[in-house]
């Protein structure tokens, strides 16, 4: 009986030591686990009863804040910027989580960061969060939703020497006061869980941020690179080549787009003309060059843009392609993909003397009338000298000017820029534009992207030009 006894002992000191073994371990590593499990309501509870700071635009405008709501959560979100902001800022939704900026700079607007003092710490409950202030520009913003309209595509707009995005706008797009909505349908079910199964759903996917996370076949657009890769090669722009409107390239052919011109022409009248047959004897006399200096300006990579949604350019390796790829590639064709960030990096570098500053979208973040962080603008990469981009742009202002790019020509402002007709098998073409303006002393790059459109110098260019307007006029 008394052996019995002393392993039943035995037995439950195991147990009370494998008790708080559990215990300590679950305070002690397993902390952020339990708060960030989605069961844990308790988690949610908390958070949304802080008054979530608020996210402004550069130009003043208000478009996320906390409101009072009714149990079990204090407050909810409302957007007053609606669907014409919604994949910048994003959603924050006890069912659906987060998105867009209210993910990526969630514990400053909760107020976790910049960490407090821990005399605050200790005596004060947190209660506030933090106000994001963006480098988006709201009239911009609204230019971008106008000029693209109901067609799937995106438009992005950077300042070349700070990198600060000034406008971002995918369509199609979708509403976040309706995912935020704590609403019932006639069934007693949250109405937001139909939406969210919808839009899910959507073969048009409006969840999806086509601006920094849609890859698209380039077409001409990708052209800029090619030219500024021969140029910084070494490769005069003055360089002739005979460009039939179909080359020959081993057993195979590239071909001109109908109304190219033919002949031999240097490399300006090359682009802004959008002659293929040029730009793809200018890849193989680049060979792997091409590769370097596309993985230069950041493809192949993803770009250090501060939000949670970004997608990497993509170039196959020079070991991977054939002549015939090759030369296609230095065209805008073949295993290309850009999205339309990608593409607006490209074009700043060619604006800002051959230097890509980091892309950002947060300006500063305030706690009442102090500014507890601001971004600093710092350089990402240098893929090209600063003559190479000069001749690059002069040779953008003659496709503007002269060429196919004639419909983002704004009077009074000297406009560069460079049209993509990107071809889709079985589908219309891809439309592409990129826009640098004033050429003179460049303030603004714009990148476009319409889906299955027709060519960029109808469907993409005017888009360009309507911001261009909006901005500097």
């Amino acid at each position: 009986m008394q052996e019995s006894m002393r392993k039943l002992g035995i037995l439950f000191i195991i147990l009370a030591m494998v008790l708080v073994l559990n215990l300590s371990y679950l305070q002690v590593f397993g902390q952020d686990g339990l708060v960030e499990n989605p069961a844990n309501t308790r988690r949610l509870v908390e958070e949304y009863g802080i008054s979530r700071g608020r996210i402004i635009t550069a130009d003043g405008l208000v478009v996320a804040e906390s409101v009072k709501s009714e149990a079990p959560f204090a407050y909810r979100r409302s957007y007053a910027g609606g669907s014409v902001f919604s994949h910048v800022v994003g959603y924050d939704s006890p069912q659906f989580g987060r998105s867009g900026l209210e993910a990526h700079y969630n514990d400053f607007l909760l107020g976790r960061k910049p960490s407090r003092g821990w005399v605050e710490e200790m005596t004060s409950d947190l209660d506030e969060g933090n106000e994001l202030t963006l480098t988006i520009d709201s009239e911009l913003q609204a230019a971008a939703a106008q000029a693209l309209g109901q067609r799937g595509g995106a438009v992005v707009a950077m300042e070349p020497k700070t990198g600060a995005v000034l406008a971002m706008y995918s369509w199609p797009t979708f509403d976040p006061n309706a995912l935020v909505s704590q609403a019932l349908d006639a069934d007693g079910n949250l109405a937001a869980d139909a939406l969210m199964r919808a839009y899910a759903q959507d073969p048009t996917s409006p969840l999806f941020n086509r601006a920094s996370m849609g890859l698209f076949t380039p077409g001409s657009s990708f052209k800029v690179i090619t030219a500024a890769a021969g140029v910084d090669a070494g490769i005069p722009v003055d360089t002739f080549y005979d460009c039939p409107a179909e080359l020959a390239v081993n057993g195979s052919s590239v071909v001109n787009y109908a109304g190219s011109p033919d002949g031999s022409m240097n490399m300006d009248t090359a682009l802004t003309f959008s002659v293929n047959t040029y730009f793809a004897q200018l890849a193989l006399a680049l060979g792997g060059d091409l590769v370097d200096y596309a993985q230069r300006f950041g493809m192949n990579g993803v770009p250090p843009l501060d939000y949670p949604a970004v997608s990497a350019a993509f170039i196959p390796q020079a070991g991977e392609m054939d002549d015939v790829e090759l030369a296609w590639t230095g065209a805008g064709q073949g295993r290309l993909l850009m999205t339309p960030l990608q593409l607006c990096l490209a074009g700043c570098a060619v604006a800002n003397g051959g230097k890509i500053m980091v892309p950002h979208l947060m300006k500063d973040v305030r706690r009442g009338d102090g500014i507890l962080e601001r971004y600093e603008a710092g350089e990402w990469r240098a893929p090209i000298s600063a003559d190479t981009a000069r001749q690059v742009l002069n040779m953008m202002v003659d496709v503007v000017e002269e060429g196919t790019g004639s419909a983002a020509a704004v009077s009074g402002i000297t406009v560069a820029g460079k049209t993509g007709t990107a071809e889709v098998e079985g589908q219309q073409s891809h439309a592409w534009f990129i826009a640098i303006a004033p050429a003179e002393n460049p303030t603004l790059v714009v990148a476009v992207v319409v889906e299955n459109a027709g060519g960029g110098g109808t469907a993409a260019a005017p888009i360009a030009r309507e911001l261009i307007e909006a901005a500097l006029k």
